[in-house]
């Protein structure tokens, strides 16, 4: 009896082993298990178009709710015609909130953009004087050039009228005399065109000397600049389904369009990426235009289209 105890617990003991090895085996690991379900999760927010709205707007941005919702559209329409499906669809009453909170994001982005206006005017101004001078220039040295061969042949001719003078006679003293009147009238003329030509060398170095100032301010307009915008300017989050966008900062209609159009793209579940000009790279920059390809593939891969 008691041997055949001993088996039947033996036997169970085995039974368990085996069994808690095949479950040990079959079970998910709680990482796989995460994995699947933010899969799960992403390819859900992709099942059905995105309804948005414009929700709070901060008065303090001094847009209307007009041009908010016009760039919204764009933004969404971006993504429609680049998917080629409804991704996003505006409800005003069942969207999700695109709300606008101003804070000192803006002010410095604000002030950022004043500076690198400023920086454009002195460039381009700068640009047109550094032109008109190298015109300038260039058409006095053309004028020294010229000078310079007058008043070598005014030489000649003079050291010619001398040698002729001592040579003289009674018979050609008049005419000698009309030469030296001439010689006399030509010198006096390059007398003044040379006046006029330091004249306008001076003015010339004038110009110059502006020029310089006006470079210098415009290089210590940089002693003032900001540093790089680094906090988020746009925010989309998404908690137990439910999404809520926040712009805290624009500095141009187009830059808002693509903000939106950035946190349209983390709506359906999408992360940041390397290349500069996805709309899904991870700052706000001049290369980009909207969803990319990339940015397609990427939505397509994640939502299994």
């Amino acid at each position: 009896m008691l041997a055949r105890l001993l088996f039947l617990s033996l036997l169970l003991l085995g039974s368990y082993l085996l069994l808690s090895a095949w479950f040990a085996a079959e079970r998910p690991q709680p990482q796989v298990v995460k994995q699947i379900a933010e899969k799960a999760l992403r390819q859900q927010l992709c099942q059905t178009p995105v309804l948005w709205r414009v929700g709070q707007l901060d008065p303090a941005f001094a847009l209307t709710a007009e041009l908010a919702e016009q760039a919204a559209h764009n933004a969404a329409s971006g993504w429609n015609r680049a998917a080629g499906q409804e991704l996003f669809r505006h409800d005003s009453v069942q969207g999700f909130p695109i709300n606008f909170h101003y804070d000192e994001r803006q002010q410095q982005m604000l002030q950022q953009a004043m500076l690198e206006r400023n920086i454009q005017r002195y460039d381009s101004n700068i640009e047109q004087r550094a032109a008109a001078l190298q015109q300038q220039s260039e058409q006095l040295q053309l004028r020294h050039r010229d000078f310079s061969q007058q008043n070598q042949q005014f030489a000649a001719d003079i050291a010619a009228f001398s040698q002729q003078a001592a040579n003289a006679s009674q018979a050609n003293l008049a005419a000698l005399q009309q030469k030296q009147r001439r010689l006399e009238q030509r010198e006096q003329q390059l007398q003044q065109q040379a006046q006029r030509l330091n004249e306008q060398h001076a003015q010339l170095q004038r110009e110059q000397d502006y020029l310089n100032d006006t470079v210098a301010d415009r290089n210590a307009l940089f002693s003032d600049q900001l540093p790089p915008l680094a906090a988020e300017v746009g925010l989309m989050e998404i908690v137990n389904g439910r999404r809520n966008m926040t712009i805290f900062a624009y500095s141009t209609a187009n830059a808002l369009q693509l903000t939106i159009s950035h946190e349209f793209g983390h709506a359906l579940g999408l992360g940041h990426t390397d290349n500069d000009t996805a709309i899904m790279h991870y700052a706000l920059n001049l290369q980009q235009t909207g969803p990319t390809a990339e940015d397609v593939a990427a939505l397509k891969q994640q939502c299994g289209f």
